[in-house]
């Protein structure tokens, strides 16, 4: 029988149509109850159980709903996925909430694009958010460089394999964010060197930005191969997956916004069984088993063309990486805390 002595907290700043913590959520409920907390200025609330509806409240009956929580025998986990939003009702929360394990997700470098007093008023949160927490989770390993003590939990994806029936050979993926991480011009020189594969973009950019998204229609106008599908939610990516065998991942190499992703797309579309080819980020090289690794438009394009003409393939030694198996390192996580392997132990349930 599944162990029912954890009870998680999820809280996130994301909407629940697009959160990629949504399936962990999904996983850990197949075996603890667990709550899904979106914060925002009325927050939204669902949980314990698979199913159950959402609620939006008003923040102060968060407040009530978290210091009035069960408290028996389980211990509680508070899994902050809030980015640097909402800081002060981490506080809050941390305060008033029962006795448990706080655990920080840090699955990027938090501060992004931001730059000047920005970054540093960034920085600020996260080193306070550290303080309020009794340990750390990094995503890609390099951000073990920032957070020493944090301890490895890494992206996955709730896709599995899919039939290869409706894919065509010569129509290549690009899924993405649009923004300061996508090397537009890698994109533009591939698309010219590779004439007869077409290039079909499916992402969004942040809110606002104009700017990139003017790129991004401008590099669909420029190349007859290259068309734009627009934004998509977590429920569209199995049918998006299932049309294609191959997926280009052109991130730019030249700057430290790449240096600390652990990007969603490689799990999603080695999950699906897809091909996956990347320009060479570091975690790209972590996962150069299963993934492609090219570092210029030839090798690119060479490799592209091995992959369509059947020579060349990574999928054979791939098995998927899912949000049940990174549940089930989240709660050893928690576990290997409350043996007392840690010297925070003697303040995770205070």
């Amino acid at each position: 029988m599944p162990s029912k002595r954890f009870r998680f907290f999820v809280f996130t700043c994301r909407d629940p149509k697009s959160d990629f913590r949504l399936p962990l959520v999904d996983a850990l409920r197949r075996d603890h109850p667990t709550y899904y907390i979106w914060l925002r200025r009325r927050p939204i609330v669902s949980g314990p159980n698979a199913g159950d509806p959402f609620v939006e409240m008003s923040a102060a009956g968060l407040l009530r709903f978290m210091r009035n929580s069960q408290r028996d025998d389980a211990i509680n986990v508070y899994f902050n996925s809030t980015n640097t939003y909402f800081p002060a009702m981490s506080a809050l929360l941390r305060m008033i909430a029962p006795p448990g394990v706080w655990c920080l997700d840090m699955h990027d470098d938090l501060r992004y694009h931001n730059t000047g007093i920005k970054r540093w008023r960034e920085q600020r949160i996260i080193a306070t958010l550290c303080r309020l927490s009794h340990v750390v989770v990094h995503a890609a390993p390099t951000l073990r460089e920032l957070f020493p003590k944090s301890v490895h939990l890494g992206n996955a994806s709730n896709i599995l394999p899919l039939p290869a029936t409706e894919a065509r050979n010569r129509q290549v993926l690009i899924i993405a964010s649009f923004d300061e991480r996508f090397d537009f011009d890698f994109v533009s020189a591939v698309a010219l060197a590779c004439p007869h594969s077409s290039f079909h973009l499916h992402g969004w950019t942040r809110p606002g930005d104009t700017e990139t998204m003017n790129q991004v229609t401008e590099l669909a106008d420029r190349h007859a191969n290259i068309e734009y599908h627009g934004p998509y939610t977590m429920a569209d990516l199995p049918g998006i997956l299932g049309r294609y065998r191959v997926s280009l991942a052109p991130y730019r190499t030249d700057t430290l916004l790449t240096r600390y992703i652990d990007p969603l797309r490689f799990y999603h579309c080695l999950n699906a069984g897809l091909e996956v080819i990347s320009t060479g980020i570091p975690q790209a090289r972590f996962m150069e088993r299963w993934v492609h690794v090219v570092s210029d438009v030839s090798q690119c394009a060479a490799t592209l063309a091995a992959v369509q003409q059947g020579q060349l393939a990574k999928q054979p030694n791939y098995a998927p990486i899912t949000w049940d198996q990174r549940a089930v390192e989240l709660t050893a996580i928690i576990e290997a805390l409350h043996r007392g392997g840690d010297p925070i132990r003697r303040s995770f349930l205070s």
